[in-house]
């Protein structure tokens, strides 16, 4: 996904490039509000949608693995498996085809710009190289080689951030690099992950940049003190995006593979992100892949084809907090009121008539492992075991884990998508074709006629599924396998269990020996 102020850009596994228009209200600064009842029975049990398509683009022939706005928002760039990064202008004159302005010599994983004034863009991908763009067509201005110091193969490139002074990019070395976007010269590294860096941020200024990695954490560095300043441990899972509208990141956005979706605020604690505010603000079902926000919107996207809304929660000073958090973060700010203060808003109004609810301290998440508040469940679990005496063979009691309680459990709004396909096999026919989708069914399609014959869809992760179809055409694909019953008459039916149909050796494998 991408971020413009009135539209949204998406692209997928079909390789196209979608266009929405949104509702103005949702992005307009006063329309920030606070914690409100979400669920469907809001507004009369409808509620409101604010999306719609605007156009599309067919732009490339594989995933498109990512998206940059650039030139004021009127130019799309997109990385793709096909190798290629590319340009759409959808709201010119004459709205040309997307154009080719780039090419790796393998998948193009992330693509990043410094500003919306700037002619070019960077790219990176699974090749260990580090291209910039000229976005008028003129080719390369820039090749950096990241190849990994240690293990080559690890110097690939699955993450990109840029401005004007600094380019950062991670990957699977675990290793934070920085580059400098004149002259390809590499400027310094962080060590400190443990595995895959997944997403970057560098702020305006240059001297702060934020990766988030599959280790379960976030970490934020310093440039001028070429260390690592804070290590944030809000998440339980491989931390997979970052987003940010802060020039100087003091409010960003995470999420990871588990689905949870992450707000956190650190304005006002001068560098104490200990002091900061997170927020457990929504739960996908799916590892959310991507993130972005922009004013009372939160936006996702993840394997599944449909993206969803959310709505942001306000952290400004006056946000409804538990009395004992409330307490600790007037503190925070009274203490630090004479050099800086923390950005607050105007109490939002109420919304249709209901005041905003406080948000519950089971929302509220430990920002990192040294924060003293909220108190650590576990420290407190570990403290009281430590003072309980142990008889004999006696089982100590399981340490007591905090529950995570997302303050939205579903969508404001979803953008429905198609089920794409992960996996096909040609029959010996080669008139027929079986096909996996996202959803867990599987077609068999005929490519004469273009028409679905039969379609098997998958349940449940332990009920049998049962296909109808010829019995001559289940004879000839599925007798060397010796999966599944095949029963006589003129139409036969194959059971199978969801274990066949997911492992490399079910039906699937089978086909690929015809």
């Amino acid at each position: 996904m991408a971020d413009n102020p009135y539209q949204r850009y998406s692209g997928g596994r079909d390789g196209v490039v979608c266009a929405w228009d949104i509702n103005r209200d949702l992005i307009s600064p006063n329309a920030h509000s606070a914690v409100i009842d979400t669920s469907p029975a809001r507004a009369g049990g409808n509620p409101k949608h604010s999306t719609r398509f605007r156009v599309q683009t067919q732009a490339h022939t594989h995933w498109i693995n990512d998206l940059a706005l650039a030139q004021q928002h009127n130019a799309v760039v997109s990385a793709s498996s096909d190798l290629l990064v590319k340009v759409w202008r959808p709201h010119g004159s004459d709205s040309k085809e997307p154009a080719t302005i780039g090419q790796h010599a393998d998948y193009v994983k992330c693509v990043a710009t410094p500003d919306q004034s700037t002619n070019w863009v960077a790219s990176g991908g699974l090749d260990r190289k580090i291209y910039l763009w000229d976005l008028a067509g003129g080719g390369k201005t820039l090749e950096i080689d990241v190849s990994g110091e240690e293990v080559t193969e690890k110097g690939s490139v699955y993450a990109l951030s840029v401005n004007h002074s600094i380019l950062a990019s991670g990957g699977p070395e675990s290793i934070v690099r920085l580059w400098d976007p004149k002259t390809g010269k590499r400027i310094t590294k962080f060590v400190g992950h443990t595995d895959n860096i997944r997403s970057v941020l560098v702020n305006q200024s240059g001297d702060m940049v934020m990766t988030a990695s599959s280790d379960q954490t976030v970490k934020v560095w310093s440039v001028t003190a070429g260390r690592c300043m804070h290590t944030l441990t809000m998440h339980n899972d491989s931390v997979w995006s970052l987003y940010s509208e802060d020039p100087e990141l003091g409010v960003f956005y995470s999420s990871d593979r588990s689905g949870l979706v992450v707000k956190t605020d650190v304005r006002g604690t001068l560098g104490e992100m200990d002091d900061g505010l997170s927020i457990a603000v929504a739960q996908e079902n799916d590892g959310v892949s991507k993130v972005i926000a922009s004013g009372d919107c939160i936006w996702t996207a993840t394997s599944r084809s449909s993206i969803n809304r959310w709505q942001n929660v306000d952290t400004s000073a006056d946000i409804q907090l538990p009395n004992a958090y409330k307490q600790h973060r007037a503190s925070v700010i009274s203490s630090r009121s004479r050099e800086s203060s923390l950005p607050s808003a105007p109490s939002p109004p109420p919304v249709n008539g209901t005041l905003k609810r406080e948000i519950s301290a089971k929302s509220i998440l430990r920002i990192s492992n040294t924060a003293s508040f909220p108190p650590s469940m576990n420290r407190d679990a570990d403290d009281s075991m430590s003072s309980h005496t142990r008889k004999g063979s006696e089982i100590l009691p399981d340490p007591v884990v905090s529950s995570v309680e997302p303050i939205h459990l579903l969508p404001e709004e979803t953008i429905e998508g198609q089920f794409g396909l992960v996996k096909h096999r040609l029959l010996n026919d080669r008139r027929r074709v079986l096909t996996l989708d996202t959803a867990g069914d599987v077609l068999l399609w005929d490519l004469i006629r273009v028409r679905l014959p039969f379609v098997l869809s998958i349940k449940s992760d332990t009920d049998p599924v049962i296909v109808p179809t010829h019995q001559e055409l289940w004879k000839e694909t599925l007798g060397r396998c010796g999966t599944g019953n095949q029963y006589l008459g003129s139409c036969s039916t194959v059971v199978f269990d969801r274990y066949q149909l997911r492992e490399p050796n079910s039906c699937f494998g089978a086909l690929q020996l015809l």
